[in-house]
C-alpha cells in the first residue's frame, strides 16, 4: 500500500509503476495529468497520482487506445466495475482480477454516441435559429427592392406623364400663337382701304 503522506520522485513512480520518467512526463500531457510541483518546481507524486497512472496502465493492458483512456478520464461516469479495481500488494507488482475491456469499450462508445446525439441536436437547433433569421432578413429584404421598386415605377410613371404634359403644353402655345396670327390678320381685313392709306 502507498504512504498517503509520503511525496514521490518521479524515478520512485517509475520504478512503482514500470514505466520510464520520460513516459511518465510524456503521459502528464498527453492525459492532461496534474501532476504537483514544488516550489523549485520539482514533480512530486501522491498517492493519487500513483493510482491514476497504475489505472492508466491498467486500461492499456485491456488494450484500450491512449485516446479512449483519456476519454474515461475525463468523463468521470465511466467508471470499470468494481471487481476490475487494481490491487497493489507491493510496489511493483499489480494484480488485475477481472477483464472487462468489452464491457469499458461499450460504455465508451454509448457515451460517445450519447456526446455526439446531444451535440448534433444542439447544432440543429442552433442552426435552425440562423436558418429562421436568415429567412426572415431575406424577406425583409425582398420586400424592401419590391417597395424601392414600386416606387421607380410610380416615378417612372410621373416622369413620363410629366414629359406627356409639357409636350401638350408646347402644342397648345403653338395652336394659340397660330389663332392670335389669324386674328391679327382678320383684324387687319376689316380695316378700310382709305383708313390702310392714311395710317402709313
Amino acid at each position: 500500500m502507498f504512504d498517503k503522506e509520503k511525496r514521490y520522485s518521479i524515478s520512485e513512480v517509475s520504478k512503482i509503476t514500470g514505466y520510464e520518467p520520460h513516459v511518465l512526463r510524456y503521459y502528464e500531457n498527453d492525459f492532461n495529468l496534474e501532476i504537483p510541483r514544488t516550489k523549485s518546481n520539482r514533480r512530486y507524486y501522491t498517492y493519487k497520482e500513483i493510482e491514476q497512472i497504475i489505472y492508466i496502465k491498467e486500461l492499456q493492458q485491456k488494450g484500450l487506445t491512449n485516446k479512449q483512456i483519456k476519454l474515461i478520464l475525463e468523463s468521470p461516469e465511466l467508471v470499470l466495475p468494481a471487481s476490475s479495481e487494481v490491487a497493489a500488494t507491493s510496489s511493483e507488482e499489480l494484480s488485475i482480477v477481472e477483464d472487462h475491456s468489452s464491457d469499458i469499450v461499450q460504455v465508451v462508445c454509448s457515451n460517445m454516441n450519447e456526446s455526439i446525439n446531444n451535440n448534433i441536436s444542439f447544432k440543429l437547433e442552433e442552426m435552425k435559429e440562423e436558418i429562421i433569421d436568415s429567412i426572415d432578413s431575406m424577406l425583409k429584404e425582398k420586400d424592401e427592392i419590391e417597395h424601392a421598386d414600386s416606387i421607380r415605377k410610380e416615378k417612372d410613371v410621373l416622369i413620363c406623364e410629366n414629359a406627356r404634359l409639357k409636350m401638350k403644353v408646347k402644342e397648345k402655345s403653338y395652336e394659340l400663337a397660330q389663332l392670335k396670327e389669324k386674328m391679327s390678320r382678320l383684324d387687319q381685313q376689316k380695316i378700310p382701304f382709305w383708313k390702310k392709306i392714311f395710317s402709313k
